[in-house]
């Protein structure tokens, strides 16, 4: 037996349960009624913050703060002084791909097994073992919940779009709170009518729609069905529309991670570039055509280009094996100082200043030949870099190269 209270605006701001109503749950909300702080039966509180796009920034139980960082509507990380976890997604979606548990290089992958809603059911590790699995009632409830492979792992995502508080049983689903319990949120839809005559649904029909933004619409509208790769998180695609896709193995997986890692890599090494007016990219980047490479070391030709500068010669010609790599490069030459270290490591014959690191599997390359110009020497096993530097600090070019 339950009883609800509401304010005028709709809100929900107390819960009481129990003998003699006497379990009494109260609910906090700022002015923009988004939810701000928890009171449980037992006195416990917890409260959230905001950002000016109504984002969910940090919550604070018992004390402990969590902060949470976001991609446009995506939660891609949480942070606490006991726990940092990052989140993946498949692209174009809300459905998990990944979790990353730690910083860093002690960051451990585990690898999220979704239904057709793009619930996640079991989350695996970088073995194959189940290390957290799930079931749950049609609105969302958690029924059985067991941990696997002797770890005791924290999974908070549930329907597409939302994050499980242990601190008060709700779902965070971006503009509002999801009540599994009940099926209902604590407040009415910010879209007004649009979102239909209840504004407290979840939606429709729960085992065949969903509600990522916490912003229900029609069926009719085409909204609220679940989204899938390629299509935009916000504008939901639907389960009916064809047959659900086959899960993927581990192996998928890893490799799918391992293509939005080279793609991210590849941004952000191309960013580099155009900052800072390089020609790392153009002359050693991994995409540059075996033919182009070794005619630089035949000709000095540019690989991007095809241009050969005058009374150019043949020259040292290497490109990194992969974005990871290349991106690495340029991170370890570029934060020696924050490090502690010393900037440069040398000079070079120009006298500009260098960064020269052992980085194993850094890439492969040609040198000129002077027995037979036109067969270079190849080198499919280079594990050095060098960076380097104008006389202002300023990075402007970096390659893989052999150990001098």
């Amino acid at each position: 037996d339950r009883h609800y209270d509401y304010d005028a605006f709709g809100n929900l701001i107390r819960e009481r349960r129990g003998k003699a109503h006497s379990l009494v749950s109260e609910y906090r909300y700022d002015s923009q009624h988004r939810l701000i702080g928890v009171t449980q039966p037992d006195g416990r509180e917890a409260s959230y913050r905001y950002d000016a796009f109504g984002r969910r920034i940090s919550k604070t139980v018992d004390g402990l703060t969590t902060k949470f960082f976001w991609q446009g509507d995506q939660l891609v990380a949480e942070s606490s002084p006991r726990h940092h976890r990052s989140y993946l997604y498949e692209p174009g979606t809300f459905r998990p791909l990944a979790m990353l548990d730690g910083k860093g290089l002690n960051a451990c992958p585990f690898y999220y097994h979704l239904d057709h809603l793009g619930t996640p059911q079991e989350l695996t590790n970088y073995g194959g073992q189940i290390v957290w699995s799930a079931r749950y009632t049609g609105y969302g409830k958690t029924t059985e919940l067991v941990h696997g492979g002797g770890e005791q792992l924290e999974q908070p995502l549930r329907f597409q779009g939302q994050y499980f508080d242990p601190e008060s049983g709700l779902h965070y689903n971006r503009h509002r709170y999801y009540n599994p319990e009940t099926g209902r949120y604590l407040t009415p839809d910010p879209s007004k009518l649009a979102g239909g005559l209840n504004g407290y649904r979840y939606t429709v029909n729960p085992t065949g729609w969903v509600d990522p933004l916490g912003l229900v619409d029609c069926p009719g509208k085409g909204g609220c069905r679940p989204a899938v790769g390629g299509q935009d998180p916000a504008a939901k695609v639907g389960v009916d529309e064809g047959g659900p896709r086959l899960p993927m193995t581990a192996e998928q997986r890893r490799a799918r991670i391992d293509e939005l890692g080279e793609a991210n890599a590849k941004r952000r090494v191309t960013r580099m570039e155009k900052e800072y007016d390089m020609h790392t990219v153009e002359k050693h980047s991994p995409e540059i055509s075996d033919a182009a490479l070794k005619q630089r070391a035949i000709n000095g030709a540019n690989p991007h280009t095809g241009e050969i500068p005058k009374g150019a010669n043949g020259s040292l010609s290497s490109q990194f094996n992969n974005w990871k790599v290349h991106l690495n490069a340029l991170n370890k030459a570029m934060t020696r100082e924050k490090l502690g270290l010393d900037p440069f490591t040398g000079l070079d014959h120009k006298k500009d200043r260098v960064v020269r690191q052992e980085l194993p599997g850094a890439g492969r390359g040609y040198k000129p030949n002077k027995k037979d110009k036109k067969n270079p020497k190849l080198n499919e096993d280079l594990n050095w870099f060098e960076v380097k530097f104008d006389k202002d600090g300023v990075p402007y070019t970096g390659f893989p190269m052999e150990r001098k």
